[in-house]
This record gives C-alpha cells, structure tokens and sequence, in this order.
C-alpha cells in the first residue's frame, strides 16, 4: 500500500511509470502477434525492425522540421557593455557612436524584444543577486525602470549556401545554410532617480498615475551588444535520424540474409 502511495504521490515518478507501461504495452502486444504468427525468433526481428523504422522516420520528420525533441533554439547572448562601443573588440560594433541619431549603413534599427530581454536579464540585478559578488559584475541597474532604452541596432546574420546554391523550396529543407556573424546593440541610459509624484492624478480605476520617467543627460549612454547564437536545433533529431537509420539497416540486413538462407535451403530442397 505504502508502494502505490508513493507512486501516486510523486508525478515524476508517475510519468516515468506511465510512459514505461505505454512502451511495454505497444510494442509487447505487436511483438506478441507477430511471435504467435512467425516464431519467437523472427518475430522479434521483424518486430526490432518496425520498431526502428517508425523511429527512423518520426526523427526524419523533427530533422526536417525542426520539431519534436530538438535542441537549442537560437538566443541573443550578451558579448560586452560599454560606454564606448569604439572600445568594444568587434568591428563592426566600433563603426558606432553615442549619438543615437546617427546610424551607420551596415546597421538598421529594429524592434527586438529578444535583445532587450536579454540585455535586462543581464545588467538588472536584484540586491542578493550573487553576480553582485563577482570581481567585474554586469549589474548595472536593480530595477528595468531605472533606465530607457533609446533604441536597438542590428547587422549582419544573412543565410547563404556555399557554391553559390540557389535558395528555393527544396535546399532550404534538404541543404544547411550558413549565416554570417549577427551582432545588436541596444543603447540606454539612466533616468533621473527623483521623480515627483502627484498623488492626486489617478487613472479611470483610482491608481496613481507614475509621471514618465525623465533621462538622466548627466549619465554615459551604455551599449549592450548582444551575438547570435544559433544554437542546435537540429542537433538531436539528426542524431535520433542517424541512429535509428542505423540500427533499421541492421534489422533489414539480418531480414535479408535469413531470407538468403530460405531460399537456399528450398533450391537444394528441389534440386
């Protein structure tokens, strides 16, 4: 009784019960059929083989799709923060400027919610926040309202297959392209800390109505620059393709040779 309590009390445990007992019925009840109808030996084999068909061709599927069980997907990953992006060891970030008015030709500006997520998670940190321990810390702000971002920079990351292979419908399935190094910067800066609060101007519910927040002009204007990562998303379903594939070929190349046997056996049977 204590057994099926702890069972039923734990859902990890549960799942890992759930999908075992799942397995263990599909595949014993195909492979009962198939031993009461071949023999327990063939059986099984012909069985081994469906089995790695199926998942042969499932993992084809997530390969192609990117779906399924994949990998990492492509993220914005933080490189530098700087108040000079002249200082910064990229090129392409050194043809910046702290003049948010000016944009270089190889730069565009665009609306990036990923890279600004990514450039608050890494400078706001909160008061026990142990990246405040570290020597060279990246925390710069406790709070996402303590600064407004001016806007988000972004170059490069352009898809190309070597050989100069066209891109239609079937190479972007079938053919992997590569993509040149993709950099953003987003340029922030601080706002002013004393902000005035009229607590008689309330919203339609009652609230307080938070005057916006007003640049601090007296602090450096900061570049988060940011590189793609593009990650592995096809990384695991190629290796499921790969080895079901595999271990499909040996179930078939056993297959063929029992049936080479047969029929040797049934030519001197008849001769």
């Amino acid at each position: 009784m204590s057994l099926l309590a702890v069972v039923g009390w734990d859902p990890t445990l549960t799942g890992y019960l759930a999908v075992l007992l799942g397995v263990l019925v599909l595949c014993g009840s195909v492979y009962m059929l198939l031993a009461t109808n071949l023999g327990l030996r063939l059986g099984f084999l012909v069985a081994w083989t469906g089995l790695w068909s199926w998942s042969f061709l499932m993992g084809a599927i997530w390969w192609v799709f990117g779906i399924g069980w994949h990998g990492q997907i492509p993220t914005w990953q933080v490189s530098h923060v700087a108040t000079d992006p002249a200082a910064v060891p990229i090129e392409e970030v050194q043809q910046l400027s702290n003049d948010v008015s000016a944009t270089p030709d190889e730069w565009v500006v665009v609306v990036e919610p990923d890279a600004i997520s990514a450039a608050d998670g890494h400078i706001v940190c909160a008061d026990d926040d142990v990246r405040r321990l570290e020597p060279v810390s990246s925390c710069r702000f406790r709070f996402t309202t303590q600064y407004t971002v001016h806007r988000v920079l972004e170059t490069g990351g352009e898809r190309y297959r070597p050989l100069g292979i066209p891109d239609n419908v079937f190479t972007q399935y079938f053919i992997p392209s590569r993509g040149r190094p993709h950099y953003a910067v987003v340029q922030l800066q601080a706002n002013e800390t004393a902000v005035e609060v009229d607590a008689n101007l309330l919203d339609a519910d009652g609230a307080v109505i938070l005057p916006p927040s007003a640049i601090d002009e007296a602090q450096p204007i900061l570049s988060v620059v940011l590189y793609r990562d593009q990650g592995s998303l096809r990384l695991r379903p190629a290796l499921v393709t790969i080895f079901s594939g595999l271990l499909f070929a040996l179930g078939c190349y056993h297959l063929h040779r029992r049936d080479q046997a047969v029929w040797a056996v049934r030519e001197a049977a008849g001769a």
